[in-house]
């Protein structure tokens, strides 16, 4: 009798391929989701970053320009102007100190910003804001946290004298392209103000990373004020580019008659959210578009501060 061997049966062909096809979709598919989560955390974080810093730095400039005007806290006597523009203050557009009043941007931020110009050094990306406060006795500092001020001829090697009760203290803020963090920041200073001119001034320092350019829009009034004190604000103008010729009416006129600020920053997150370059358009206040190419997350804030203290 003949014993026919037994036949072991395996997969065919057809079905290893069937097989393998599926097995890549599945793993395709896992993949894609994988990639997507990764690249919607990473656009998450890097919205995070922006708002963070917008949010930061519109409640430190809320501080800064609601104290501003008269030392609030103790002797209500104390009164100085609020802003300190080239107009009224044309001393402080200082040779040795530099532009300590306030300056309406005439560069790349002022005709468009792209995201090669915005890198760039020794540029203020936009306008610079300068506000005057006399610090109450226990609060002795500047925007920076200085609690003194060298004279403006002085070595910077010299040590800090300190501010005294009564001092007027100028505290400007603009943007400009950070070394250390090799992006844009809002930068402050403080310089000691005799009532005519700047005579001293505390080392400029980093306020926040992450904020490429600032537009700021000031309320201005038709009218003075009323003996109630009440104000009415008609327009949001900028500052003159040329303070010693006005001859735009869209500009401020009457510093006196300015209300309120409209400040606007745009701010942008630490690293790249995406993998493509994508175009994006950003308007602040009255500047022309920031056309940006690439893949950085970017938000723009307004908010507008009305001013309390007054002489």
């Amino acid at each position: 009798m003949k014993i026919k061997p037994h036949l072991s049966k395996g997969f065919t062909l057809v079905e290893l391929m069937i097989t393998l096809v599926l097995s890549l979709m599945i793993t395709y598919g896992i993949a894609q989701v994988l990639i997507s989560s990764n690249r919607t955390s990473v656009t998450s974080d890097g919205m995070s970053q922006s708002q963070e810093t917008g949010r930061f730095v519109m409640s430190y400039l809320a501080n800064q320009v609601r104290q501003a005007g008269l030392d609030s806290i103790g002797n209500k006597n104390s009164t100085t102007t609020t802003f300190m523009n080239c107009t009224d203050f044309p001393a402080l557009n200082n040779a040795i100190a530099g532009n300590v009043c306030i300056i309406e941007g005439t560069g790349a931020g002022a005709g468009g910003e792209t995201q090669a110009t915005i890198k760039a050094a020794n540029i203020t990306h936009g306008d610079r804001l300068s506000i005057a406060w006399i610090p109450p006795a226990n609060n002795l500092v500047d925007c920076s946290g200085s609690t003194g001020h060298r004279p403006l001829a002085a070595p910077s090697t010299d040590p800090l004298i300190d501010y005294v009760a009564d001092n007027i203290i100028l505290n400007t803020f603009w943007v400009e392209y950070d070394a250390t963090s090799q992006m844009n920041s809002l930068m402050c200073q403080g310089f000691l103000f005799n009532g005519t001119d700047v005579i001293g001034s505390s080392p400029a320092q980093a306020i926040a990373n992450g904020v490429e350019a600032m537009q700021i829009l000031y309320g201005q009034g038709t009218t003075p004020r009323n003996a109630a004190g009440d104000r009415n604000i008609n327009q949001y103008v900028p500052a003159a580019i040329d303070p010693a010729a006005i001859v735009d009416a869209r500009e401020v006129r009457d510093w006196d008659r300015v209300y309120a600020v409209k400040i606007s920053i745009m701010t942008r997150s630490i690293t790249e959210v995406t993998n493509s370059d994508t175009l994006r358009t950003y308007v602040m206040a009255d500047a022309a578009p920031y056309q940006m190419t690439d893949a950085v997350s970017r938000q723009v804030f307004t908010t507008t501060f009305v001013i309390n203290n007054y002489q």
